[in-house]
């Protein structure tokens, strides 16, 4: 019985490594799309505001799930 909780424990941290990963992974991806947006609407002199808050936005809820994960 202890072996099993034991192999429990092992999978859920595991898993919890997984999907910060996968969250840091994401969080760069969109950091680089906004860099890239901004680079290149700046030189057709039209960026594009929504789609900025929509990433900057997924940025910050990615984070506060980083936030719980590590508390």
């Amino acid at each position: 019985m202890n072996f099993v909780r034991i192999l429990k424990r092992l999978i859920g941290r595991s898993k919890k490594r997984e999907h910060t990963e996968f969250i840091w992974k994401q969080i760069y991806i969109l950091r680089k799309e906004i860099v890239d947006e901004v680079l290149i609407g700046h030189s057709k002199n039209r960026i594009p505001i929504r789609t900025l808050k929509l990433k900057a936005g997924l940025i910050k809820k990615y984070s506060r799930r980083l936030k719980l994960l590590k508390a």
